[in-house]
């Protein structure tokens, strides 16, 4: 160590090349010194604390010796633009063995209750708080952050640790987003959010990752709009995808939240909005509306399935093409209207987009009754226009029309007409394909019963006709 003190200028490395001590084979011969240091330091028996503090000492020197050389390796390795992500690896683990073994031998110092007899550099002082305050030194300029909150957690000094999360600033937040990161790990969510009151640039980069906090943040310092829309988001995250952006990997648990936690932040996302003074506050009210009502159909298909598959669905948010799909291959009429219901609530462009999917819908209507046995009845026993009218309200078909075309449809955005008419009249050519009619022309039985399936979809299109004479419909 002196020998490069004396020698280390004489020949300054050029550009990109690594000095002589940060090689190698003297970096590993300096880490199988200082652990030899430190295996001593643990099992031999000092005759006089002074001995062990000057070992202690030489072994500091040691370590910043070493870390010093690593850092001198990584740079020459960055100025090459060439790969250092192994080299850093082991900085970073050899930089937290020695200086959590540092901090070791300063606490069975300070366990002796005889530090200040110890004579250090000539003088008598108290040599447990100068050896912390040179290892924390040393810890603020590798950024041993382990290190750092271990010491502000056995003093319990709130003062220290602010002032360390001060001077320790970094682009990806520094000491105070690791230990932010410490709190959440234990749960103590509350002192996250009082710290980041003195550091809110680090509070907003950990919240990035972290929605399951950020809307209590954002609750906190009254931004509501904000607050709904992280609550919508957190709602409806998917196993494949959340609000944490690329370059961070997610360590919280929201993903895994169930039906029951997901409608109760779509609660809240609807009190925040209705808090906030946002200008389109009702277009977001109605969304939340729709997508809560797509979160019950969820639950609601939920009763239909049993074992495994139930399980599974109740563990992850579906996504309504994934819900409208598994609502059709059940071939229950009762399924089929969900997928429907599911259709409604979701949008404009969804239902363009799933043009296909919604074509299914109402071929699944069609072969949601006999309607071969139908016209044959009709036509056997010379049913009059009630009881034909009586019979048509009890068919998917009719059901399925009064739910996207009656007078009483809700939707969301544009109503399914827009996106798929219910009869030809009025098409262009090139559209006739696009509309219900067109659609129930394919099934085997139009050629006999298409005017009975025709008027059933016309029929529930129509003011006043959920209600039959003998009274409420199956629709009810």
């Amino acid at each position: 160590m002196d020998y490069r003190k004396e020698y280390n200028l004489w020949y300054p490395p050029s550009e990109g090349l690594a000095p002589w001590y940060c090689q190698l084979v003297v970096r590993n011969g300096l880490w199988s010194l200082a652990s030899f240091m430190f295996q001593r330091l643990n099992e031999a028996t000092f005759d006089t604390l002074s001995a062990k503090s000057i070992m202690f000492t030489q072994l500091e020197a040691l370590t910043e010796l070493l870390l010093e050389a690593y850092t001198g390796a990584i740079t020459a390795k960055v100025e090459r633009a060439e790969q250092e992500k192994a080299l850093l690896e082991e900085y970073w683990s050899r930089r937290d063995a020695l200086l959590d073994s540092l901090y070791q031998q300063i606490k069975d110092v300070s366990l002796t209750g005889q530090q200040d007899s110890i004579e250090v550099d000539g003088k008598r002082g108290d040599i447990y708080k100068d050896l912390l305050s040179r290892l924390i030194c040393m810890g603020k300029q590798h950024e041993c952050y382990s290190t750092l909150w271990n010491i502000c957690c056995d003093l319990n000094d709130t003062v220290l640790l602010k002032n360390l999360m001060q001077e320790s600033a970094g682009p990806k937040g520094g000491f105070s987003y690791y230990v932010f990161k410490q709190l959440y790990a234990r749960q103590r969510f509350s002192k996250i959010l009082r710290l980041g009151e003195e550091f809110q640039e680090e509070l907003a980069i950990f919240l990035k990752q972290h929605c399951n906090l950020l809307w209590l943040h954002e609750v906190y310092v009254h931004q509501f709009p904000l607050a709904s829309e992280t609550l919508h988001q957190l709602a409806l995250s998917q196993d494949e995808s959340s609000c944490v952006e690329a370059e961070y990997e997610a360590e919280s648990n929201y993903r895994d939240l169930s039906l029951v936690d997901r409608k109760r932040f779509l609660s809240l996302a609807k009190i925040a909005a209705m808090a906030g003074a946002d200008e389109d506050k009702e277009a977001k009210m109605k969304r939340l509306e729709a997508d809560s009502r797509i979160l019950k159909l969820q639950e609601e298909l939920m009763e239909h399935l049993d074992g495994e598959a139930k399980q599974d669905i109740g563990r992850r948010l579906l996504r309504p093409e994934d819900l409208i799909v598994l609502c059709l291959s059940s071939n229950q009429n009762e399924l089929t209207m969900q997928a429907f219901e599911i259709f409604a609530w979701t949008s404009s462009s969804f239902r363009r987009r799933h043009r296909a999917l919604l074509e299914n819908c109402w071929k699944n209507a069609a072969d949601g009754d006999d309607w071969g046995e139908m016209y044959r009845a009709s036509m056997a026993e010379g049913w009059s226009d009630e009881q034909t009218l009586w019979e048509l309200r009890r068919t998917v078909l009719f059901q399925a029309s009064c739910r996207c075309y009656g007078p009483e449809a809700e939707t969301f955005e544009d109503g399914f007409d827009e996106v798929m008419p219910l009869r030809q009249e009025g098409l262009e050519l090139r559209d006739l394909e696009c509309s219900v009619e067109a659609i129930l022309m394919q099934h085997r039985f139009f050629p006999d019963a298409g005017k009975l399936m025709v008027t059933a979809i016309e029929l529930g299109s129509l003011p006043g006709t959920v209600r039959s004479e003998t009274g409420p419909m199956p629709m009810e």
